[in-house]
């Protein structure tokens, strides 16, 4: 390489950025290969380091991009978004550019240059200004994305080389030629032969005289698709007055909240036609990855062939295509969960966060990033509308409408023929007196149940448990069987026969006796998904049952078969946890019954009553959606608490006039921002050290309020005791300074969560 001067570049491992020798006048952003205690990794260019170590650096060992491959307003968001976040560069990078989408450096600029050519002149000037020009859509370069291998998925494709068309060709070679040519220089190899009708082997010979090539291209619409065809709505006044009050010029953030079945995907359709009719994109975003297959169908017949999609349970060869799709600008409207956020998208146009209060936008691993939040962020970067949807809003974006700087766009009204469902209350503790024992199934659920599968409807049970009991306990001693590695009980799987623990995997065989005291009394308490599931098939037996938690969805396409069996009538009897309350829409669906209304507020957090009102108001709106009337029966042992009230009354705006002023006087979001340090070591001393000394640097900053260091509310997971330290303030601009004045090494024992969600974990 020629001129190699000392570079910065940060890896995709938790270290600081570390010192290459790197070719002068590469630009920040461009991946490189390099090489780290003779393991070999990749990172990102950050610029010249004026102050290199004394020490002999290492060159790197490839430059992956011939330019920075993500669009330049992108990068404007993962520079903010590092700096917020605490996070490196190279690890947003990963999130956006999988390290299997590289480019190819065969690439043709002109008739006698490639990329490579320019490469190994060192003229990376010329190198960025082709990026520059490929960016704002100047420049083509068709083949960037090949590869030149012809293994693996993909469809092979014909490029015409730039040797002269020669004078001797026999009659079939010349229609390959003449095809090509005539196609711009490109063809798919099986469209090829079909149009001039030769066969495979005259290719073979053209390629190795030199006259044509054949690379192999992503197949970039690989994903199934269900066939779905396009019906026109008509939308409602409140619909109208909706799409209308979206400015589609500028930047604004819209709380669309409507009651569950109000049409809220209508709107987004609407907005989403008006602005790919303008020649823009749209970044759309969903909570889980099961709320993708149905609503990809619906876009896709809307859009054919202007959609991609991402999410987790994609192969790699998918993601890729997709990623390749929006780099290459062929893909205008981009739907996808929480990463998608940091899609390679350019000219945006509306940005939508469907369920926008949703926890799973919240990552729980680095980077710790909140997709939300990007994705209001990401709009006032790409001057664009941002549209927050939901039937039960986060307090924190409730509290921005109402404080004006959001809009608040309302629909109430469900479509014509559609009835909110009638919600029943059952005291559990009246139950108790009466059967003299705890009561899973109250007779009026086991009644309306028996009545609605008779009708032919189905019925949906809603237990946010998963296993088949929760804990196992020793009557004689009173202890309970816990994970070796973590601070939690074992749960028991009575399909697999197993204990396990849900925060490390760790799994054993239930023991005959109690490992503390050797007595026979163990039994299992509490009821999970599992143990309902068996009961169930006892009351019904004729009924078609399907259980649908994290243990029957492993596989990958088992939640979305699941659903669109339940979307088809083939099953009678779905009995889940949560992922069964978002968004999906049952027809045959007139029961839900929720057995233990009261789960999630037990839970040590502030957020608690918020997490309950949303769920039991999410599950409660998959009833009678259709032309069918719903019921909804909710079991609780705490009928006068603020959130189960306002949930059976599915009053939102109730409940948040409850909660908000309860946040206000406790100093929590949002009326105030919060950051959690977070210390794992092999002793609680070792874990707790590292938090008092960065108490230490911050106790001079004025606005802030320090607790702990304290035990994390599950003290040790996978043998690792776990700390940790909360700020509170005013303004999230001081958590930015504290941020600033004690910056964490990446390789250190404390991690930063900004925002945090969740504090038990």
């Amino acid at each position: 390489m020629h001129n190699l001067v000392p570079t910065l570049i940060e890896l995709v491992r938790p270290l600081p950025p570390l010192t290459y020798l790197a070719p002068v006048g590469l630009q920040p952003g461009v991946r490189v290969r390099v090489k780290i205690r003779n393991s070999a990794t990749w990172g990102v260019v950050l610029g010249h380091d004026p102050n290199p170590p004394k020490a002999q650096l290492k060159p790197v060992e490839a430059v992956l991009d011939p330019f920075p491959l993500l669009p330049p307003k992108l990068e404007e968001l993962l520079r903010f978004a590092a700096g917020y976040y605490g996070c490196g560069l190279a690890h947003l990078t990963a999130i956006c550019l999988p390290q299997v989408v590289q480019a190819d450096w065969q690439t043709p600029v002109s008739e006698t240059q490639r990329l490579c050519d320019l490469r190994d002149a060192g003229d990376w000037q010329r190198l960025m200004e082709l990026g520059d020009a490929w960016h704002r859509n100047e420049l083509s370069l068709p083949s960037l994305f090949h590869r030149r291998e012809l293994r693996g998925a993909g469809l092979t494709e014909v490029c015409r080389t730039s040797l002269a068309h020669p004078a001797k060709v026999n009659a079939t070679q010349g229609r390959v030629l003449a095809n090509l040519e005539a196609a711009g220089g490109f063809m798919l190899e099986t469209a090829l032969l079909q149009a001039a009708k030769v066969s495979a082997s005259v290719l073979g010979t053209l390629e190795k005289h030199g006259l044509i090539e054949r690379v192999r291209r992503l197949d970039l619409m690989s994903q199934k698709r269900e066939d779905l065809v396009h019906k026109d709505v008509l939308l409602n006044a409140e619909q109208c007055q909706a799409t209308h009050a979206v400015g589609l010029d500028t930047f604004g953030v819209h709380l669309l909240y409507g009651v569950t079945g109000s049409g809220k995907t209508e709107v987004y359709l609407e907005l989403a036609e008006r602005v790919l009719a303008a020649g823009k994109r749209v970044l759309w975003l969903v909570p889980e990855i099961g709320l993708t297959p149905r609503l990809l169908a619906r876009l896709e017949a809307r859009f054919p062939g202007r959609v991609a999609v991402g999410h987790a349970g994609l192969n790699a060869t998918e993601k890729q295509a997709d990623v390749v799709r929006l780099l290459k600008d062929e893909a205008p409207l981009f739907l996808g969960v929480r990463n998608a956020v940091l899609a390679p998208l350019r000219n945006i146009g509306l940005i939508v966060v469907d369920e926008e209060q949703e926890s799973s936008y919240k990552s729980e691993e680095h980077p710790r990033i909140h997709a939300r939040d990007l994705a209001i962020k990401r709009g006032q970067i790409e001057n664009c509308p941002v549209v927050l949807g939901s039937a039960t809003p986060s307090l924190e974006s409730w509290h921005a409408a109402q404080t004006g700087r959001y809009k608040l766009l309302l629909l109430t009204e469900r479509p014509a023929g559609s009835f909110m469902p009638v919600v029943q209350v059952v005291d559990l503790r009246e139950c108790y007196k009466i059967a003299r024992k705890k009561v899973v199934f109250s007779p009026l659920l086991l009644k309306a149940s028996k009545d609605t599968l008779e009708r032919g409807e189905q019925v949906m049970l809603l237990l946010n448990r998963r296993g088949f009991e929760n804990f196992w306990m020793c009557r004689a001693c009173g202890r309970t069987l816990d994970c070796p590695h973590c601070s939690v009980s074992l749960t028991y799987h009575k399909g697999a026969y197993r204990l396990r623990c849900h925060l490390c995997g760790w799994e054993t065989a239930p023991p005959e006796v109690c490992i503390h005291c050797s007595a026979e009394h163990l039994r299992g308490v509490g009821e999970g998904t599992e143990q309902i599931e068996d009961q169930l098939e006892e009351l019904f037996p004729a009924a078609r049952i399907l259980r649908l938690d994290r243990d029957t969805t492993q596989r990958r396409g088992s939640l979305e078969a699941g659903l669109l069996a339940a979307e088809n009538g083939e099953v009678d009897l779905l009995v889940g946890t949560q992922m069964l309350a978002k968004g999906h829409n049952f027809p045959k669906l007139t029961l839900v019954g929720i057995l233990n209304a009261d789960l999630g507020l037990k839970i040590s957090d502030f957020r608690a009553a918020e997490r309950t009102f949303h769920l039991l108001t999410q599950v409660a709106g998959r009833a009678g959606r259709a032309e069918l009337s719903g019921r909804v029966i909710l079991q609780t042992y705490n009928p006068e608490h603020p959130a189960i009230v306002h949930a059976v009354a599915q009053n939102f705006i109730g409940f948040a006039e409850a909660e908000l002023p309860y946040r206000q006087g406790m100093g929590y979001p949002p009326f105030a921002a919060m950051s959690l340090y977070r210390s794992e070591g092999e002793t609680p001393e070792a874990a707790i050290e590292p938090l008092r000394q960065l108490k230490a640097k911050l106790m001079t900053l004025p606005g802030l309020r320090i607790l702990g260091p304290l035990e994390a509310p599950v003290a040790r997971v996978k043998d690792r005791y776990r700390m940790q330290l909360i700020l509170k303030a005013a303004a999230r601009s001081t958590l930015s300074e504290a941020l600033q004045l004690a910056p964490l090494n990446p390789a250190g024992p404390i991690t930063l969560d900004r925002d945090p969600i969740s504090f038990g974990v």
